[in-house]
């Protein structure tokens, strides 16, 4: 293997530039602006603003079918340029700013000029070298079926060979036996990978035949297969013998490419092959998940949507419910460190399960409605003695609300409180304020009942329970009225800079007003 060189400090990238998540975003970036165009053509902003809120309203303003519009207001959802409401959709404030057709400040047509010359950009390799791109378009526009499978698996065994590692970092926490069942597997990079950490185990390789004989191709070395059976068919028909069991079966990439009817029972099949005590690994993009690519579950349902039949990237929820049906109770969620998530099922008790979730607890937040959900240490969060004097000095309801100054925990006492904790959570959310306040409850007591028995949390403004606040007699609500964090002497702007989340003062009426929240965690 060529070693590659090292470069010197001065040229040395940043460090997220050098994962390959990197690289996949900026080659699926025009997916972005294929979302937005789209919803220009479609004038999907003003339909909302003119109070086709409910999907089927909208559908018909804008002569959509319901299930792909669907799909595309949950992108413009993560991508935060429209929001679900109680009413329906209802447009973000950079929507109502710059997407209103007819709005003095509508930008659209500009927004719609950058498609009009995006066909030039697909000859940019021809610009720069026109003898190679003729020859390669040319070879490509030869290519046969065989030829065109050997690529596809090809590219897909490289990419799961990239997540492999950390894939097998998440089922090496689990006690499974061999054979492994790889499903749909392609040339068997997962299952490959997984066969290296245990002497002496194998692998069932189950595929279509075509993508079999390309992956013959992509591992040419018959030491390649000493390990790995493979098995031709089909998995919607094919019929497992009773006696083959399997102590894990691994289905990577492959739930997606069925619609719900197709993939719930496909997966209640998968659930019956492992053996008793065996393990369920699937692999996917889901998008109800956020992890470190937010956005690329429901772009990729959207990419399923064009280029299969009938694909669809289900929810983690679904999927639960789909293994729970088939008698597995025990599963565990991990996302990984890209744009993809593992699900654990088994029938017994999965490894780790008595210890608190992170990743549960921030899916949990994310799943609320909250923007951000941001983990750090707690010696992060800054208190000083001035932020109760902007109370004090800069607020017309100082002494009207018992959780504000001067009723609420001074700085010292708050210093202290912190003193006992380890990780905190830093949560960004947005107006109404009685929403916020609720949803931060609700992520108090989620984190209780998922193990960490120090959850407190802390809110933004004044409490919003009484209106007005009985400052001369007990409170009304002790059990939900909470104590923002800057009426207990915590400097906000500074703690969420912390914690990556920039917030500035507002200037201007159609700037996006941020609340934030704070999880004292463990």
């Amino acid at each position: 293997m060529t070693k590659l060189p090292v470069a010197p400090p001065f040229q040395q990238s940043d460090a997220g530039h050098r994962r390959f998540q990197f690289l996949e975003d900026l080659a699926t970036a025009y997916w972005y602006s294929e979302v937005l165009f789209t919803a220009l053509d479609l004038n999907l902003f003003g339909c909302i603003e003119a109070g086709n809120q409910d999907l089927e309203r909208l559908a018909r303003a804008t002569c959509c079918r319901k299930n792909p519009l669907d799909r595309l207001l949950g992108v413009l959802e993560r991508l935060e340029l429209v929001c679900r409401t109680n009413e329906g959709w209802s447009n973000n404030p950079i929507s109502r700013l710059y997407l209103i057709p007819g709005s003095e400040s509508y930008m659209g047509d500009f927004l719609l000029y950058r498609r009009y010359i995006r066909p030039k950009w697909s000859g940019l390799t021809q610009a720069v070298a026109p003898d190679r791109n003729a020859s390669a378009k040319i070879a490509h526009e030869g290519e046969d079926y065989e030829c065109r499978t050997e690529r596809y698996v090809r590219a897909l065994d490289a990419l799961a060979r990239v997540k492999a590692p950390e894939i097998v970092s998440l089922i090496q926490g689990q006690p499974w036996d061999s054979p492994i069942l790889d499903v749909a597997g392609g040339a068997g990079a997962l299952s490959r990978a997984l066969i290296q950490t245990r002497p002496g185990s194998r692998a069932v390789l189950f595929e279509l035949p075509e993508v079999l004989s390309a992956a013959k191709t992509v591992y040419s070395d018959p030491a390649d297969w000493e390990s790995i059976q493979t098995l031709e068919g089909d998995f919607r028909t094919y019929g497992f013998e009773r006696k083959q069991v399997f102590g894990l079966v691994l289905l990577s990439n492959f739930l997606h490419a069925y619609g719900p009817e197709e993939a719930r029972p496909l997966l209640h099949k998968a659930v019956g092959l492992p053996a008793p005590d065996g393990l369920l690994v699937i692999h996917d993009y889901f998008p109800d998940r956020f992890g470190r690519s937010p956005h690329k579950g429901v772009f990729y349902d959207l990419n399923m949507m064009l280029n299969t039949f009938n694909g669809v990237c289900h929810d983690t929820a679904h999927i639960r419910e789909w293994i729970s049906e088939a008698g597995m109770s025990h599963v565990r969620i991990r996302d990984l460190d890209s744009d993809t998530a593992v699900i654990l099922a088994s029938r017994r008790p999965l490894e780790g399960t008595d210890r608190p979730d992170r990743d549960e607890l921030s899916h949990t937040v994310r799943s609320l409605g909250f923007a951000r959900a941001v983990f750090m240490p707690a010696d992060q969060v800054v208190v000083a003695p001035w932020v109760r004097l902007k109370c004090r000095f800069g607020c017309s309801g100082y002494t009207e609300n018992r959780q504000c100054p001067p009723f609420a925990m001074p700085e010292e006492a708050t210093q202290r409180l912190l003193d006992t904790y380890a990780t905190v959570m830093v949560i960004e959310g947005a107006p109404p304020g009685l929403e916020f306040h609720e949803n931060l409850l609700r992520v108090e007591k989620e984190a209780f009942l998922a193990g960490f028995h120090k959850a407190l949390v802390f809110g933004a403004g004044p409490c919003p329970l009484c209106s007005p606040c009985p400052v001369e007699g007990p409170c009304r609500h002790p059990k939900r009225a909470r104590p923002s964090m800057e009426a207990c002497g915590m400097d906000v702007y500074t703690t969420a800079r912390n914690a990556g989340i920039r917030i500035e003062p507002l200037a201007d009426p159609f700037q996006y007003v941020k609340y934030i929240g704070l999880l004292l965690l463990e």
